[in-house]
């Protein structure tokens, strides 16, 4: 495969550089990407596992504000709590937020911008034109007024980004299928009598899944800081429920005597945004590789 994408650069007359993903660099930058989010993702899924006897809600003889030691490797917060603990079980609660939001964002604006792109006409120029609306407003102003009025919680934090976060998918899915219509095997199906919608998922949608899978994934970084965001704010996650966001605002106050409190969650969330960020470029330029060996 690397070699082989390697060869489509040179008969393009690309570089080595454009294909950094055939490189033994970039498949090392890959892989440890791929690592650390498969890390984060299963340690985050077996935390009541790891920490059977240290559930992060819950009290200890500990003194409060302890620094880092071999008991407590994040040492612990102004309660006595281990800070290891509600480290590892905020990132549950911080990745199940940000999954949904782009779960839901794509879906939606997949199916908006299939339907814009492939009915064409006053049903594309309406759904664009409310599309534009939303692209014109700040996006995290509009998630933080939308959760502020749907009121505390997870859920509202969800729904809020999540209605902010479709329109970028359906203007992209929109511009991708108006720029596959007039392709050959577009306009075979459409003489022989196949609907708009059928051309679209038989004969559009499987040659983009590459450049949206990237985008889904480096998405996935932006939505975990938006959701960060407003639980630092104090719209997400309520106490005692650990999230990184909220657990960097409860840290704020102790950032002198307790310096751990901020360093280890804001360290969380950059571990992951970075990780997901090589990822997600990984995936982009295998993506531009295999639509340009298509054609």
């Amino acid at each position: 495969m690397a070699a082989s994408l390697l060869d489509q650069a040179r008969q393009r007359g690309g570089s080595f550089g454009q294909t950094w993903l055939s490189s033994a660099r970039g498949r090392r930058i890959f892989l440890v990407a791929g690592g650390l989010i498969a890390a984060v993702f299963i340690t985050a899924v077996i935390a009541p596992q790891l920490f059977t006897h240290y559930n992060p809600d819950s009290l200890y003889s500990a003194r409060p504000l302890a620094p880092p030691s071999g008991q407590h490797w994040f040492g612990t917060d102004e309660l006595g709590r281990d800070y290891f603990a509600r480290v590892v079980y905020g990132a549950r609660a911080s990745l199940t937020m940000a999954v949904l939001v782009v779960a839901i964002g794509s879906i939606l604006g997949i199916a908006v911008g299939v339907v814009a792109g492939s009915l064409g006409g006053w049903v594309d120029e309406t759904l664009m034109r409310v599309v534009d609306l939303f692209l014109s407003l700040p996006g995290f102003i509009l998630a933080l007024a939308l959760s502020a009025a749907l009121g505390r919680g997870e859920t509202s934090v969800v729904i809020a980004l999540s209605i902010v976060w479709w329109p970028s998918y359906a203007r992209l899915i929109r511009g991708m299928i108006l720029g596959m219509k007039h392709r050959l095997h577009v306009e075979s199906a459409r003489a022989l009598g196949a609907s708009p919608f059928r051309i679209a998922y038989k004969h559009i949608l499987p040659f983009m899944w590459g450049q949206v899978n990237a985008r889904i994934t480096q998405d996935m970084g932006y939505a975990l800081v938006s959701v960060a965001g407003l639980s630092f704010l104090g719209l997400g996650a309520q106490p005692p429920t650990p999230e990184w966001g909220s657990l960097l605002e409860s840290g704020l106050q102790y950032v002198v005597n307790g310096w751990w409190l901020t360093v280890f969650p804001g360290l969380a969330i950059t571990l992951w945004t970075v990780g997901i960020a090589m990822f997600g470029d990984g995936l982009s330029g295998f993506a531009r590789s295999e639509r340009s060996g298509r054609r």
